[in-house]
């Protein structure tokens, strides 16, 4: 009788085990949070969509990172912020989950802001911040500078200019191309106009874009646009033409 009572002790613990196992396998497979999608933000990127959610999960699963349907616990958040700090057109990323089963992703893209092809040979992109970005397919139209600019000239001197150029919408549609001749003066060939603009060194180039504005307005509005081989504001407070022959 007692071996019987046993027995079916026995029979009744082992079922409950069961029960117990599935029902706690059950349990834990739905605490289990998959990722259901990327929540991308970006910041700086003030002219061109050159980063977006396509590309940035392109990159993702190239490095085996890919996080949607992964689990959320088993991403590795860290990975993904240097993976996508290491793109050339990422400033800085910030990754972190959300209480939503989304992955919240923070990228402060970088802006290009001229195309640089100088006389060594060398083509090379200066974005907002003066930094050199060598990558060479971006699809965006940007002024080209030419000539005798190494890349520290590059991130100081010629990005003033072209930071000034840009605050203008007049002088960002007239402005073709930007050339620095080989004893630094820097040139701008518009694309109105058969003349050459030379300002001289970066100084004072607001002051320079203004007095070729008012010359722009007053003189050639009257004797025409093709009068003058060239127009220089390289002097303070002078605008020197010179008349073709």
């Amino acid at each position: 009788m007692v071996k019987k009572i046993l027995s079916i002790l026995t029979v009744f613990l082992l079922a409950g085990y069961m029960v117990y196992s599935v029902l706690g396998m059950t349990n834990r497979h739905e605490d289990v949070r998959l990722c259901s999608g990327v929540d991308l933000h970006i910041t700086d990127s003030l002219h061109f969509d050159l980063i977006d959610e396509d590309m940035v999960l392109s990159l993702l699963k190239e490095h085996s990172l890919d996080p949607i349907g992964s689990p959320l616990e088993a991403i590795d958040v860290e990975a993904i912020e240097q993976t996508l700090a290491l793109h050339p057109l990422v400033g800085k990323a910030q990754c972190y989950k959300t209480g939503g089963d989304m992955l919240r992703i923070n990228l402060s893209g970088k802006v290009p802001l001229v195309r640089v092809l100088n006389n060594r040979g060398q083509d090379f992109y200066v974005d907002s911040h003066g930094e050199i970005l060598s990558q060479h397919s971006l699809a965006v139209q940007l002024p080209v500078a030419t000539g005798y600019i190494d890349r520290e000239f590059a991130s100081k001197e010629l990005l003033e200019v072209v930071r000034a150029i840009d605050r203008s919408e007049f002088w960002k549609a007239q402005v073709e191309q930007i050339n620095v001749t080989s004893d630094k003066q820097i040139e701008l060939v518009p694309r109105v106009g058969d003349h050459l603009l030379i300002l001289g060194t970066s100084d004072n180039i607001e002051d320079k874009l203004e007095r070729l504005m008012n010359f722009y307005e007053k003189g050639l509005d009257n004797v025409g646009w093709n009068k003058y081989r060239s127009i220089s504001v390289a002097y303070e407070n002078q605008v020197v033409c010179k008349k073709r022959k």
